[in-house]
């Protein structure tokens, strides 16, 4: 049922405050104006190896004879602060290769070894300090790169480009790199299977090459090729490597199984009874990744276990579409930016035909296979399949014992902790191909389907459950992306299509009114482009379009349908120094939205400034201030198809964060917003603020901790119908607070121990009210609006604490074991005229349900 109780933690708290967040939205066209030629890719240096068939000890001392012997360069040029000056201190690459194995040595000089920042980090998180990059482009198809990064500290981070400047931080590798600082600066030595590089079979190699060198005490920057920060290019500016001969991709077979031990006690509400339960359970999985060819790898995973996986943020949902969450699990992360849109910002779009989160969402994943890789020059291919299957529990009230399970045979728990009912099993199926046509032009294929494997649902539902509803569906699109040689100017889009498989015999409706019925088409598109890169003017245009019947949700990540938005961004300003400024920019931006069924109704206008700036001290601020005007909604009042009007306001907003490289980094967030007055409803205040610390006392241990409020507010909200089918509305301000607080302490960079504890509390006071009857013309205004007495109230308070403690130690390559605690609790439920007279802090928090949880998982690779 929809209503103002239909919350879930873990999503977006209001729309407003999700307008707050956006710093890239769509602006206003800007007339035309001159632009500024972008700088030209600078000729690309050459990069060159030599063969060794001696052992290279990884250890961070280049003291082989290898070493000495291998080919040496230095001419790196500064990229920040002051692109294309001479670097403050001498950087030195040598690289050596043997039949398995890339090895790359720098020696990092510096004048002042006792300054350098080598603050220790957990893998795949660098903290700030020196660190050196190494990029290699090992397809030459000037687009994508795999990334090894390592600091003066020693810890490790990985990552892979695409669409020549897009990073996926959550590609992971097998690889080594050791760091020792000296008198003279800091080594760093690397060690990379070629196993885990694609690159095509050819006697002589042909690479693309980079490294990237940054000193935390000035902030300098410097490349082995210039790169400024204007530049809309990375990849396509690799310098050259030559020297690899002879060298074979190693076809061979990595398996890592694993074994997860877990425990977890948990305690009904007090005012229940506070039963408590204590539930062992155990599991058996592997993971396996093959070498099919020297471009084409296949990975899968069978009954996988995440319990080390960071939980999701609590938040609550008082907005009216889903919210997206970043894949966290380690198999969807491997590979997962070729299954991305095109353009996609921050990894993700309003269109995204494959999210990963879909996979495993309502049930347990059995298996999972992977295939990814090149099958020609310039062609990419990614398959993926996967199948979910629960196990419900026998009869309406299951005993404790453990019985045998064939769908889930390396599960072992009692009866008790398995679900009355589960969905169908499910098998989620993805497939992507992508072709650089000619230098600068790709075009894409991707398809997807989830499709049930039964027509029912099993188990034995009681008479309150909600009905079970079986649905599937099917997603294609084509996309293409389009750049200059320079990186400068850029276009990208996407057509899709989407089939709707499912449902039952009166399909689903949708929050706007949309009925979808099995056999339903839908169609969408969008397009990015403009004057991306250079200086001094920037130019963005976006379009998107979303048909009524378009759902992508089957595989997808599609938050609304039924809307087609326009917006143009223009922006002035220096990637380079300007003045004091480090980096400024200033910007206007526009944009409208329109529904695409027959009522073509205007949805918004909307009209902003920004100003995005690198102050002298290295500190960061962002401030944007605008107008919203011509607001409608067609899902707030859920399934009538009505649009509903909202209050037109005007905001402003600033973040500040200081200079991450201090040992002590503040951030800093202030938004205010006011509605205008419209019929009953009074124009009101908006505001949030939130604040962090992040603090470094010494190199192992980092302390970051966080608080922030909000006290959004957009106008009435619905809240029901009445018996003579009037539409119910009220206001709602509701306020949060926030507070986190996380702790990392590094033992090594292979042993780690990471805490995180949050603490959400929540109230939502709803009044006074008002009542309206169902208008002829479609469009509730609010001067329609009337003051009504004697309805329920569904006012509410919420509160929530959760722990995470993570002990992580990789005690061999690849090899490692977890020790993690977790805690999940609750205040009891209050709702109503108790919750609106309640304060905001938590009310009996002791006294709701919790779950104690501890897991012990060991995995082996070999």
């Amino acid at each position: 049922m929809w209503g103002p109780r239909a919350r879930r933690k873990g999503t977006d708290v209001t729309r407003v405050a999700w307008r707050r967040r956006c710093w890239l939205g769509g602006l206003w066209l800007a007339l035309a104006v001159p632009v500024q030629a972008a700088e030209g890719p600078r000729v690309p240096a050459v990069f060159r190896a030599a063969r060794t068939d001696g052992a290279v000890a990884v250890d961070g001392v280049l003291d082989e004879a290898a070493w000495a012997a291998a080919p040496v360069y230095s001419d790196f040029v500064q990229s920040f602060p002051e692109p294309g000056a001479a670097p403050g201190e001498r950087t030195e690459v040598r690289i050596l290769h043997d039949e398995r194995n890339l090895y790359v040595g720098i020696t990092a000089y510096d004048r002042q070894p006792a300054l350098i920042r080598r603050s220790l980090g957990r893998r795949d998180a660098i903290p700030p300090s020196d660190r050196v990059t190494v990029m290699v482009d090992s397809l030459k198809d000037r687009a994508t790169a795999y990334v090894f990064s390592i600091n003066a500290g020693g810890t490790l981070e990985d990552a892979r480009l695409t669409e020549d400047t897009t990073e996926a931080k959550d590609w992971d590798a097998v690889w080594e790199g050791e760091a020792t600082v000296t008198q003279e600066g800091w080594t760093a030595e690397l060690r990379v299977p070629l196993s885990v590089l694609r690159f095509p079979e050819a006697p002589l190699q042909a690479w693309g090459f980079h490294v990237r060198r940054q000193m935390a005490r000035t902030h300098e920057q410097v490349d082995s090729t210039v790169i400024p920060r204007e530049a809309n290019a990375l990849v396509s500016r690799f310098a050259d490597f030559q020297g690899l001969e002879g060298v074979r991709h190693q076809r061979g077979l990595l398996l890592t199984p694993y074994v997860a031990s877990r425990l977890t006690a948990s305690r009904d509400a007090v005012l229940l009874g506070g039963a408590s339960t204590l539930e062992p359970s155990a599991d058996v999985g592997l993971d396996f990744q093959a070498a099919l060819a020297s471009d084409l790898s296949l990975t899968g995973t069978f009954n996988p276990d995440f319990g080390q996986v960071e939980a999701d943020e609590l938040l609550v949902n008082l907005g009216t579409s889903e919210v997206f969450f970043p894949e966290k699990r380690p198999f969807f992360l491997e590979g997962l930016e070729l299954f991305q849109p095109v353009g996609a910002q921050a990894g993700r779009s309003a269109q995204t035909l494959f999210y990963s989160r879909r996979v495993g969402l309502d049930q347990p994943l059995l298996g999972a296979v992977k295939l990814v890789g090149t099958v020609s020059d310039g062609v990419q291919v990614g398959l993926l399949d996967a199948v979910s299957l629960g196990v419900p529990a026998l009869g309406t009230a299951p005993g404790r014992g453990y019985r045998f399970q064939w769908a889930r045979p390396l599960h072992f728990a009692s009866q008790a902790t398995l679900p009355r009912v589960v969905p169908p099993p499910m098998n989620s199926l993805a497939g992507v191909l992508r072709a650089e046509v000619a230098e600068g032009q790709q075009l894409g294929l991707m398809v997807t389907a989830a499709t049930p494997l039964s027509s029912r649902c099993q188990g034995t539902p009681l008479p309150e459950d909600p009905p079970c509803v079986v649905r599937g569906g099917q997603a294609a699109a084509a996309d293409f992306r389009l750049r200059t040689t320079d990186g400068v100017f850029a276009l990208s889009g996407q057509v899709d299509a989407s089939r709707v498989t499912g449902g039952g015999p009166e399909g689903v409706l949708l929050r706007d009114g949309t009925r979808l019925r099995a056999g339903d088409l839908g169609f969408g598109a969008y397009l990015r482009g403009g004057k991306l890169g250079g200086e001094p003017w920037r130019t963005t245009l976006t379009y998107e379009y979303e048909s009524p019947t378009l759902d992508l949700n089957a595989s997808g990540f599609q938050p609304l349908q039924n809307q087609q938005k326009v917006s143009a961004h223009v922006q002035y300003g220096r990637g380079s120094r300007w003045g004091i400024f480090p980096e400024l920019w200033l910007g206007v931006r526009g944009q409208g939205g329109w529904s695409t069924d027959a009522r073509g109704l205007p949805l918004s206008r909307g009209l902003d400034l920004t100003l995005e700036a690198v102050l002298p001290d290295f500190s960061t601020l962002n401030c944007e201030a605008g107008v919203e005007t011509h607001r409608r909604d067609l899902r707030e009042i859920p399934g009538r198809g009505l649009a509903y009007e909202l209050p037109d306001f005007g905001y402003g907003t600033c973040a500040l964060e200081t200079d991450p490289l201090r040992p002590l980094a503040f951030t800093l967030e202030g938004y205010v917003d006011r509605t205008s007055r419209n019929g009953v409803s009074p124009g009101r205040v908006g505001k949030s603020a939130s604040a962090g610390l992040s603090w470094r006392p010494m190199p192992r241990l980092q302390t970051d901790v966080a608080v922030s409020y909000e006290a959004t507010q957009d106008g009435p909200r619905w809240t029901g119908e009445t018996e003579d089918g009037q539409l119910l509305f009220a206001e709602l301000v509701p306020r949060f607070l926030t507070l986190t607080l996380k702790q990392l302490v590094v033992v090594t960079p292979r042993l780690t121990l990471q805490a995180r504890v949050q603490l959400l509390t929540g109230l939502g006071p709803y009044g006074p009210f008002y009542a309206t009857r169902i208008p002829e013309d479609g469009t509730v205004r609010l001067r329609d609006l009337q003051p009504v007495t004697g309805v329920e109230d569904p006012s509410f308070h919420t509160a929530a604490l959760n722990v995470n403690v993570v002990a992580r130690w990789e005690y061999h390559v690849g090899s490692t074991l977890y020790f993690i605690y977790s805690r999940a609790q609750e205040e009891p439920l209050l709702e109503g005229a108790d919750a609106a007279r309640s304060s905001l802090p938590p009310h009996g928090l002791g006294l709701g349900p919790r779950s104690d949880t501890v897991l012990l998982k060991a995995s082996y690779a070999w």
